[in-house]
């Protein structure tokens, strides 16, 4: 005598849903084991955007051979070549660009989802730069940031010494320099030239019409800025450097300009807002351009931080803004 098991329909298919779970969830916990780490896929797109291990080695503060250990372990994973050498670069193979491209989109859409997270809340980035840039330059025009990017709040350090990025907690620096800064990029923001200011009502408003006049008034110095140089473009070669009131503060130095204690030879950087408000004059239409420029200064993996990106492209606006404005 044959027996039947008895199954209802909805045994049945409750029965297909649970094996098709089952099969799914397996399928899933195996293609993630199957994903290289997020490790390795970092260290591959720092490789990838250098095209250098030892470049990427300095930002991610690793030695060349734990870079080289992880490009070699990925690529066993993934079994296809992903570099190759060309002289001292590391040129991606196709198979390289397409694994970059997919991992371009996916820390684009991680950093989208953080800052959906993130809301309405403040982001802080901190700004290093000389005292009297900040006071001079950056101040006066800061609003405009604020303005335009309401959930950025910055923060302002100020220093004669250059900001250690690593341990500072420093975003983004403008520095005076020659712009070469080994493991920072550096986007030039204004170059600099020199020329004699002084308050409009200096000398009971009898102000200099020649450049010899100079030398019979009261003349401010800079202590890194010597008047020779620019008495030189004008054709006059002191024997000796002039006497007066020396400053090693910029700030001060225009400050006693303004308070009509004398000329100065003032950068034009932190002069412009001065004389475009009248509280400065520039004597003569001679300038003397100095050998260095004014730099954005990051390190060089900041470059995908929307914090530093947007606060650098203000600044070369508001840079470009203000030659055009001369």
């Amino acid at each position: 005598m044959q027996t039947y098991s008895h199954v209802t329909p909805h045994n049945s298919w409750c029965e297909r849903f649970i094996l098709t779970w089952v099969v799914n969830i397996t399928n899933i916990i195996s293609m993630i084991r199957s994903l290289p780490s997020l490790d390795a896929l970092r260290v591959f797109e720092v490789a990838a955007r250098h095209g250098s291990f030892s470049r990427a080695a300095n930002e991610l503060h690793v030695t060349h051979g734990a870079v080289s250990h992880r490009i070699r372990s990925l690529e066993d994973h993934l079994s296809v070549r992903l570099f190759e050498r060309r002289g001292n670069s590391m040129l991606l193979t196709g198979e390289g660009h397409q694994l970059l491209a997919s991992v371009n989109v996916a820390i684009d859409e991680i950093t989208r989802g953080v800052e959906r997270l993130r809301g309405n809340k403040s982001i802080d980035l901190t700004v290093s730069l000389l005292p009297v840039m900040a006071a001079r330059w950056l101040i006066p025009r800061l609003s405009r940031f604020h303005d335009r990017f309401p959930d950025i709040d910055i923060n302002i350090r100020t220093s004669l010494a250059l900001a250690n990025f690593k341990s500072d907690g420093v975003d983004l620096a403008v520095r005076y320099g020659a712009g070469q800064w080994p493991g920072l990029k550096a986007i030039k923001l204004a170059d600099e030239e020199l020329f004699p200011v002084c308050s409009p009502h200096f000398n009971n408003g009898d102000l200099p019409t020649d450049p010899s006049q100079l030398l019979a008034l009261p003349l401010l110095r800079d202590l890194n800025l010597p008047w020779a140089r620019w008495f030189k473009l004008v054709g006059i070669h002191l024997r000796e450097d002039v006497r007066g009131t020396s400053f090693t503060d910029a700030n001060l130095l225009l400050q006693a300009a303004i308070s009509c204690q004398g000329i100065a030879l003032a950068r034009r950087s932190i002069a412009s807002e001065e004389i475009a408000s009248g509280s400065l004059v520039k004597l003569f239409n001679y300038s003397l351009r100095t050998n260095y420029s004014h730099f954005i200064v990051y390190p060089e993996g900041s470059e995908k931080i929307r914090k530093v990106v947007v606060f650098r492209d203000w600044l070369l606006e508001e840079g470009a803004q203000s030659e055009k404005s001369e």
